[in-house]
């Protein structure tokens, strides 16, 4: 059985196919610049050389056309026909009350749509993408593995907001979580290194977008995001967790319309706006080792909330026995893995430097002293779309 595994950006595209149930990878890519004036793709497939260029993608059906051309050409993956993908899956991020796998239907895409105003960076691109699809693959199951749906074993006391409750139940307000299939992926790629089933396990997945979560076993119980992908941590243009009498405040202090502050906090705060530099970390790191004493603030802050937010995921669990770091700067910043583990040693986390700095993803950093194991892995969050892709049109 093979499955596309898509995932959606503002201007990009990314994408796997696999063949399952084996997991094996038979092509991957990516395509940036979508809608912009300069587009480009890289392709790559077993057995073949990596394949680059430029392209006009004007929008997602330019991209997507590109795309299926090539995995049908030789170098392609090894389709003979599109008729051989048994299901599209998609990383979807947030629908009103869907927290599953489920099939990208008319009344799913209605709950996507109602949703869109919370989630501006991520909705629009996917449902684009996903009529995009759908219009050429008219008989493929189209699938959404939803970002909360590892989070749904959260416990209610811990997902609801006190709020009204009829204001809960009608306008679907709750805490969501996200980052769903990467949490889960942690928490298998933690049993497998340790060897050790039912552990108590804090996944940090650091990059453009970051939240931690508190697992025990192959449970979540907890996760920083709450009902928006603006919440939780500062993100690389969103702002995290924030007083809500702020907005309030700046509506009667300044006079800004709703849409003046829903563009602000999706794109104009986080670490973007508190360093004034960019909303990637590694400019950040790179302007405040220059001396920019607001980019070091701004790294600091960030170092502050992950190692709060790991304190409070090993109070949830009632112990430590993994601290895993996933993402982009999760994988490949040692200098914000050695800020963030430093001075943990009451948790029980001691961090190797030389290991920390040398070694690459899948790996144990943690000193062969330390009561608390410290990995880095890297995210495979294709593979668990596949599954659930894989069980949902096998109707297991």
């Amino acid at each position: 059985m093979k499955i596309l595994v898509i995932n959606v950006g503002s201007t990009s595209l990314k994408f796997k196919l696999l063949d399952m149930p084996a997991e094996t990878p038979l092509a991957s890519g990516r395509l940036e610049g979508i809608g912009q004036p300069a587009s480009e793709f890289s392709y790559t497939s077993a057995g073949a050389p990596p394949e680059r260029g430029t392209a006009k993608f004007g929008g997602y059906a330019d991209g997507i056309d590109h795309l299926l051309t090539w995995l049908l050409s030789p170098s392609g993956g090894g389709l003979g026909s599109l008729d051989e993908v048994s299901a599209i899956g998609f990383k979807t991020v947030l629908a009103k009350n869907i927290v599953d796998a489920v099939l990208l239907d008319e009344p799913v895409i209605a709950a996507m749509e109602e949703f869109a105003p919370l989630a501006p960076a991520h909705n629009p691109p996917y449902l684009g993408a996903i009529r995009g699809f759908r219009a050429r693959l008219l008989k493929t199951p189209l699938v959404g593995l939803f970002e909360p749906a590892f989070h749904k074993t959260v416990p209610e006391y811990a997902w609801r907001y006190a709020l009204p409750y009829e204001w809960a139940e009608k306008f679907g307000i709750r805490r969501y979580g996200f980052h769903g299939a990467s949490h889960r992926w942690a928490a298998e790629r933690a049993a497998r290194m340790t060897g050790r089933d039912n552990l108590r396990l804090v996944s940090c997945h650091l990059g453009g977008s970051s939240s931690i979560n508190a697992t025990l076993g192959l449970t979540s119980l907890d996760n920083t995001f709450g009902m928006t992908p603006q919440s939780g941590l500062m993100q690389s243009g969103r702002p995290g967790d924030l007083d809500p009498f702020i907005i309030l405040y700046l509506q009667q202090q300044l006079g800004m319309t709703p849409d003046a502050i829903h563009a602000a906090l999706y794109k104009d705060s986080g670490l973007a706006g508190m360093s004034g530099v960019s909303g990637e970390m590694k400019d950040i790191l790179a302007a405040a080792a220059a001396g920019n004493k607001r980019a070091e603030m701004t790294v600091t802050a960030f170092v502050y909330q992950v190692r709060k937010a790991i304190g409070a995921a090993a109070a949830v669990l009632g112990g430590l026995d993994v601290l895993l770091f996933t993402g982009g700067i999760g994988e490949r910043s040692a200098e914000l893995r050695e800020r963030i583990c430093d001075n943990m040693g009451f948790l029980g986390i001691r961090l190797d430097a030389k290991r920390n700095a040398t070694e690459k993803p899948d790996a144990d950093v943690a000193a062969d002293e330390s009561p608390v194991r410290v990995l880095m892995v890297e995210a495979n969050e294709e593979v668990i779309v596949a599954r659930a892709c894989a069980d949902l049109v096998s109707g297991n």
